[in-house]
């Protein structure tokens, strides 16, 4: 008989989360893409599980390992993601990290004797150890958040670890079970179930994040007074972008400013986040908007060709810069000016 199961509501849950998260522009592209995908993997990973609890299909089941194994590995690189400031060093990570996934994925596909929960208990392990990894990171290590949100992403690390790590037990269950049970409804039994407790935990976890990080954003009690040579860097970079205009260079990175300014990367950023309580991102797009204001008022060009002008690349993240320092589009700032 079917029945409505709690995976159906866990999966909704988590979709929310994702959608929350991929628009929380505090949070690095790269990073955003890949844990939404982490959360996406579980959401299809519960409606999979939904299927076979609630349906009674056991097609499903054919499917459920390859998006399972995408679980840890998605989770890893978005968090990773926040560690980097190079987009060499990305996609180095990317493709090793990819390269192994797609080769466990192979190994599933392959006419081997070895059942598909080996490879995703063999991931699953790899990428908890390297997620722990990520916890001995100092706060200035994480050069794409503020120093003051970091123990919110550690928060965020240790509860994916958890999770990571329930995968694994249920998993390993499962494949135990498996070998032994004679009664196949005994592994549906429990396969659900290890997906319900995977799907709380996560939902309690995660959901909640993207919300903490928009309410965090405003307790700034916590952090560190700038020092003397934070207003000295501070002072240097000002009076370069001002003379260089480097925010212009669309592949900018924290790296580059650094080694222009002969400081060592954290040391920039950290300078960065205690003196103007932003984030790099945050501040060089500040310039590139201020910019692009000169250009809309003094000049006819388009406003693409402003965006571009400015140094950014992406319209939606010009218009949303744009419309978080003067509440207005471009087109209407122009039109204002205009008629002022």
């Amino acid at each position: 008989m079917s029945t409505f199961p709690i995976t159906w509501l866990v999966s909704v849950l988590m979709t929310v989360a994702a959608y929350m998260l991929a628009w929380n522009t505090r949070v690095p592209v790269h990073a955003r893409v890949f844990l939404c995908a982490f959360l996406l993997c579980l959401v299809f990973v519960t409606v999979l599980l939904g299927m076979r609890v609630s349906l009674d299909w056991f097609w499903p089941a054919r499917v459920q390992p390859y998006v399972a194994i995408l679980s840890a590995p998605t989770a890893y690189l978005g968090f990773a993601a926040l560690t980097l400031d190079n987009g060499a060093r990305w996609n180095t990570m990317l493709a090793r990290n990819g390269g192994l996934v797609a080769f466990a994925m192979a190994g599933m596909a392959a006419p081997l004797p070895v059942s598909a929960d080996v490879f995703i208990l063999a991931i699953n392990c790899i990428y908890i150890v390297r997620l722990t990894g990520l916890l001995s990171y100092a706060p200035d290590d994480f050069l794409s958040v503020p120093p003051h949100t970091t123990g919110l992403w550690r928060t965020a690390i240790y509860a994916t670890i958890a999770l990571v790590g329930l995968m694994i037990v249920a998993d390993g269950l499962v494949f135990a079970i498996s070998l032994v049970a004679s009664d196949p409804q005994l592994v549906t039994l429990l396969t659900g179930v290890s997906g319900l407790f995977a799907g709380f935990v996560f939902v309690v976890a995660l959901i909640g994040v993207p919300l903490i990080l928009q309410v965090s954003q405003q307790d700034t009690s916590d952090r560190a007074a700038p020092s003397d040579a934070d207003h000295a860097v501070m002072q240097t970079l000002n009076e370069i972008m001002n003379e260089k205009q480097l925010f212009r260079d669309s592949n900018l990175t924290l790296s580059r400013l650094a080694k222009r300014l002969s400081v060592p990367a954290r040391d920039l950023s950290g300078a960065i986040n205690r003196v103007t309580e932003q984030n790099f991102s945050r501040f060089i797009n500040g310039y590139r908007v201020a910019y692009a204001q000169d250009a809309l008022l003094q000049t006819d060009l388009p406003v693409t060709e402003v965006m571009f002008e400015a140094g950014f690349l992406s319209k939606s993240s010009f218009n949303t810069e744009f419309r978080r320092v003067t509440r207005l589009t471009p087109s209407q700032f122009r039109s204002k000016g205009a008629e002022s």
